[in-house]
C-alpha cells in the first residue's frame, strides 16, 4: 500500500519541479488531491488536458501519462526508479506538443526518456513510411488491452533493446542485444512462429556462423534502409521457432509423424509419449541450433551428431553442475580442435552450470544448453545463449 500522505507530498514535488523546469506551462498546471484519484495535470484547449498519476495494473503500481488524444497508447513508467525529472519532462512533452500542434517529440514519443539506437532506428522507419509499434530501450513497461482493461508488460533483460514494426502481413523484432549484437526476427502469421532473419547475409551476401551482426558492424541508418524496405528485401532467413513437444503415437503405425520433431513406435492411440533417444535428440537440437540462426551447423555422425567448423560441439550426459574448470577444459579442447583458427565452443548437457562458469562462458562467448529430456528443446544456462531466444510471445498479445 501507498500512503495517502506520501503521494500527496510526492505530487507537490513533481507539480514544484515542473514549474522549475518548464515554467511556460506556468497558469495552466493543476494539482487535483481531492477525491479518489490524485494527479497533475496540464491543461490545454477547451476541457482537454494532459496528466500525470498512479495507476495500479494488474499488481504492480506505475507512473502514467495520460496524452490528450484519445487513441494514442498511455505513457507507463516504474514507480520506484523512475526519477521525477523524467516525469515532470515526459508531461511537458506531451502537453508542449499538443499545444503545438507538432507529434510528440522524440524520445518520447516511444516513451522512452533518453535518446538511444532504438530511438533513432524507430525515428529513420518512421521516416520510410515503416509503422512502428514500441520500442523498448531504458524503459521496459508498457501496457496492452483495452484502455479501461489495461495490463502491464515489463520486458525481460535478455530480450535486449528493441523495435517492433508491422507491414503488410508482417511483423518484425528488431533487437540489440548485449553480447551478440543485431538480432532481427520476423513473425510467421501462417505458422504462428518467430523466423529468424540471416542479418549477415541481407547486409553483405554472406553467412556468419554466429547469429546476429556485431553493433558496430553496421549503423542504424544502414539497417533503417534494409528494414524499411520491407520482408521482400530480407530474402535468407532461418526455419521457422517452433518449440518441441512431447511426440504421441498415431492410430496408424509409421516409422515418422510427419511435422513431429521426434520418431515413435505407434502401438495405438492413446500410447503414452517417450523420450527421444540419442539419434532424434540430435536432430532436434540441430533444428534449434539452425533456427537460433547458427550458420554453419550440420548433420555429423555418430562421434559427433552435429558438426561445424566455427564450433566445437560437446555434448554431455552427466547430470553434474558444470564447474568453471570443466567450462575452461571444454574451452580449450574447443581451441585446439580448429584447424586454422580456433573453435568457439557450444555445450550440449544434461546437467546444470555454476554461476561462475556461466560468467566464464559469456567472457569465453560459449553458448551452455541443457535439453529438456521429454523434448529435447533447449533451455539456455549462459546470458549469451539466452540472447539467442527468439521472441517469446505472438505480437498481437500487445496489440
Amino acid at each position: 500500500m501507498i500512503a495517502a500522505s506520501g503521494i500527496h507530498m510526492h505530487f507537490q514535488t513533481l507539480e514544484q519541479l515542473l514549474l522549475e523546469r518548464h515554467p511556460e506551462l506556468a497558469g495552466r498546471v493543476y494539482f487535483n488531491s481531492v477525491g479518489p484519484q490524485t494527479y497533475l495535470r496540464v491543461e490545454l484547449s477547451g476541457d482537454r488536458g494532459t496528466g500525470l498519476t498512479l495507476a495500479r495494473l494488474g499488481r504492480t503500481f506505475v507512473w502514467l501519462v495520460v496524452d490528450p488524444t484519445l487513441d494514442s497508447e498511455f505513457s507507463v513508467w516504474p514507480l520506484n526508479t523512475t526519477p521525477n525529472e523524467v516525469l515532470v519532462d515526459a508531461l511537458h512533452a506531451h502537453a508542449s506538443a499538443y499545444l503545438a500542434g507538432v507529434p510528440v517529440a522524440s524520445p518520447w514519443r516511444w516513451h522512452e526518456s533518453e535518446p538511444s539506437d532504438m530511438t533513432e532506428l524507430a525515428d529513420l522507419l518512421v521516416e520510410r513510411g515503416v509503422c512502428v509499434r514500441r520500442v523498448a530501450a531504458g524503459n521496459t513497461y508498457f501496457p496492452y488491452g483495452p484502455r479501461d482493461e489495461l495490463k502491464l508488460h515489463i520486458a525481460d533483460s535478455s530480450e535486449g533493446a528493441y523495435v517492433e514494426a508491422e507491414f503488410t502481413g508482417a511483423f518484425v523484432r528488431v533487437s540489440l542485444k548485449p553480447s551478440i549484437g543485431w538480432l532481427v526476427d520476423m513473425h510467421c502469421p501462417e505458422r504462428g512462429a518467430w523466423r529468424r532473419v540471416d542479418l549477415s547475409y541481407c547486409l553483405w551476401g554472406k553467412e556468419l556462423p554466429t547469429p546476429g551482426v556485431p553493433r558496430a558492424a553496421v549503423t542504424v541508418n544502414r539497417l533503417a534502409d534494409l528494414i524499411g524496405d520491407g520482408p521482400k528485401a530480407w530474402g535468407k532467413s532461418c526455419p521457422p521457432w517452433e518449440p518441441p513437444k512431447t511426440a504421441r503415437a498415431s492410430a496408424e503405425p509409421q516409422s515418422n509423424v510427419q511435422g513431429s520433431l521426434f520418431r515413435v513406435d505407434a502401438t495405438g492411440p492413446h500410447s503414452a509419449p517417450r523420450s527421444p533417444g540419442p539419434r532424434e535428440l540430435a536432430e532436434v537440437v540441430l533444428e534449434q541450433l539452425t533456427a537460433f540462426g547458427f550458420g554453419d551447423v550440420r548433420e555429423g555422425d555418430s562421434d559427433s551428431p552435429i558438426h561445424s567448423e566455427a564450433y566445437h560441439i560437446e555434448w554431455s550426459g552427466r547430470t553434474k553442475t558444470l564447474s568453471t574448470s570443466d567450462i575452461q577444459r571444454l574451452n580449450g579442447l574447443a581451441a585446439a580442435a580448429g584447424e586454422d583458427v580456433p573453435k568457439r565452443l557450444i555445450v550440449i548437457t544434461s546437467g546444470g552450470i555454476s554461476r561462475p562458469a556461466a560468467d566464464f562462458a559469456d567472457r569465453a562467448k560459449a553458448f551452455i544448453y541443457h535439453p529438456d529430456p521429454a523434448t529435447g528443446r533447449l533451455f539456455p544456462l549462459n546470458s549469451r545463449a539466452d540472447e539467442l531466444l527468439p521472441p517469446g510471445t505472438e505480437p498481437d498479445r500487445y496489440y
